[in-house]
């Protein structure tokens, strides 16, 4: 078994907890909109850095499908009770892991899906295999990412996925939050991309 709240157990780290929450703020508010206006029912959550993706998700729709892909040598159980399939792999989104993820049956892949791509990474280490990705998704889906990259880098990292307004932004402003933020962003940058179904987009990051 996998534990994906191992991190919030570590001794405080004041700007770790703070970067915990906007990267749980910001997904809450991917999630928020996959779920609610985009009719998302499948999410891939792809890393597991932060706690509550599964039960953001099932806030909006309680029979939505969630699949978490965990850091390898994690070990113990899910910190809530949470009935979604784990699968040991890491956040950068191997060619392997999207095999299983296509033999696996967990995810509908002719329906549309969210990947949730949440371990903020950096340049020396962008995520592989999103074209591979892109074309998995039959019926559609999205692709979210948060990095410490430059933004050409961040950018370039969402290959052929099509960029949601507002495009790539600071995670704590990304897209419009509701609540109050800090002037001053994050330094780390977050976007959503969409892969359509089999037929159309021509919207670029550049």
């Amino acid at each position: 078994m996998v534990d994906l709240d191992a991190r919030t157990r570590a001794p405080h780290d004041p700007a770790r907890a703070e970067h915990v929450r906007l990267h749980q703020a910001f997904l809450g508010r991917v999630v928020d909109y996959l779920c609610a206006d985009a009719g998302i029912r499948q999410f891939v959550d792809w890393g597991c850095p932060v706690p509550g993706t599964a039960e953001r998700v099932r806030r909006v729709d309680p029979d939505a499908t969630v699949v978490h892909v965990a850091p390898e040598g994690t070990a113990g159980v899910l910190a809530s009770p949470d009935d979604s399939a784990v699968l040991p792999g890491d956040g950068a989104g191997s060619e392997t892991l999207l095999r299983r993820l296509h033999t696996s049956g967990l995810v509908d892949l002719d329906e549309p899906f969210a990947v949730l791509m949440t371990r903020t990474f950096g340049a020396d280490s962008p995520p592989t295999g999103l074209d591979t990705l892109h074309r998995l998704m039959r019926g559609g889906g999205y692709v979210a990412l948060t990095s410490a990259a430059p933004r050409a880098d961040v950018e370039r990292a969402f290959g052929p996925f099509l960029p949601m307004e507002p495009g790539v932004a600071d995670l704590t402003w990304w897209p419009y939050p509701d609540e109050e933020v800090a002037a001053q962003g994050s330094g780390v940058l977050a976007g959503l991309g969409r892969a359509p179904g089999r037929g159309g987009g021509t919207t670029r990051w550049r």
